[in-house]
């Protein structure tokens, strides 16, 4: 593969002037800035990006931490930083971590290294110091509401399960059971804390044996309906965080002759197609913008530009017949 010093020979220009094209610098006489490009295309030249990314402090890469892609909150996530990322010509490295804290501290230490120019974080379950920490390394965004001092764009979560609870009220429900997925995240701790809050201030029925958590799939409401089922006393409505696992209690439910809605509530959260599809009610959110915007300010960011406050997206109550 050709070299600068052979595409300076090849256009009878200095090494220096090959290196001021190829970095696209100003103070290049258009004849010697043709002459290098001829050159180029003569000897098949292709640029290291390793190398351009180093000499310009930049690698047009960002970085996207997930607890899991497959999980259908992240994947749309996902889908929309690609999308606001093919805008920028930007390219994105995801990291799945499992909600695992070493996981989670390579995607920081990338940023630290500066083989990310930022980073977007969709969940986190590392302590408000490391995440106070990782900020001063570079541009850091995260998709949910936190109390450290990040950038963030986040959904409504809070009102999200007041409306749940109040609709569930309004149909005479007074027992309630709630499913969560990862109670130490961002999202999970406002959740437990908007039902707990509410269901005091009402006066509701709760019980420990009421309450799961680390539930993210299909099969994860089934064991909990098996769960339920083993109780005497039992809820008569349950508030699921996620579609997919609200899928799976209805589902086990019906297997074993427990009537939805007559005998068991059930509401879910995300309005996924499978949620239609069961004639679930649930909660929509504005999953995918919420990536875009997330890209939108990590860029922000990155230009210098004052931290926004953080307004979080309204959500939208979607009830069909399984309440």
């Amino acid at each position: 593969m050709a070299n600068i010093t052979e595409i300076a020979k090849e256009a009878g220009v200095s090494r220096s002037t090959v290196s001021r094209v190829l970095n696209n610098q100003p103070y290049v006489i258009a004849e010697k800035r043709e002459a290098v490009l001829r050159a180029m295309k003569q000897l098949d030249y292709r640029p290291n990006q390793n190398a351009v990314h180093l000499s310009r402090g930049k690698t047009n890469v960002i970085g996207v931490m997930v607890p899991q892609i497959n999980h259908p909150f992240f994947s749309q996530l996902i889908e929309g930083i690609g999308i606001a990322c093919a805008e920028q010509n930007i390219s994105m490295l995801i990291h799945q971590t499992f909600n695992d804290r070493k996981q989670e501290q390579l995607s920081f230490t990338q940023l630290r290294h500066k083989q990310i120019d930022g980073l977007i974080i969709g969940s986190s379950v590392s302590p408000p110091e490391a995440l106070e920490r990782v900020r001063r390394d570079g541009p850091v965004v995260i998709c949910e509401q936190r109390e450290e001092s990040l950038a963030q764009v986040a959904v409504d979560h809070q009102s999200g399960v007041l409306a749940v609870l109040s609709h569930l009220v309004e149909r005479g429900h007074s027992s309630l059971g709630l499913c969560l997925g990862n109670p130490a995240s961002g999202v999970g701790l406002i959740r437990r804390h908007a039902f707990e809050a509410f269901v005091q201030e009402h006066g509701l029925l709760v019980s420990p044996d009421w309450y799961f958590e680390e539930n993210y799939s299909f099969a994860d409401g089934q064991k909990v309906m098996n769960q339920l089922l083993t109780l005497t006393d039992r809820p008569t409505a349950m508030i699921v965080g996620n579609d997919y696992v609200a899928a799976g209690i209805i589902h086990q439910a019906k297997q074993e002759g427990i009537k939805i809605p007559d005998m068991l509530a059930v509401t879910g959260f995300d309005n996924q197609a499978i949620a239609e599809a069961m004639g679930m009610t649930t909660v929509a959110q504005p999953i995918e913008r919420l990536g875009k915007e997330a890209v939108q300010l990590l860029d922000q960011l990155a230009r210098g530009k004052e931290l926004p406050i953080c307004q979080p997206m309204p959500l939208e109550l979607i009830v069909r017949e399984t309440t």
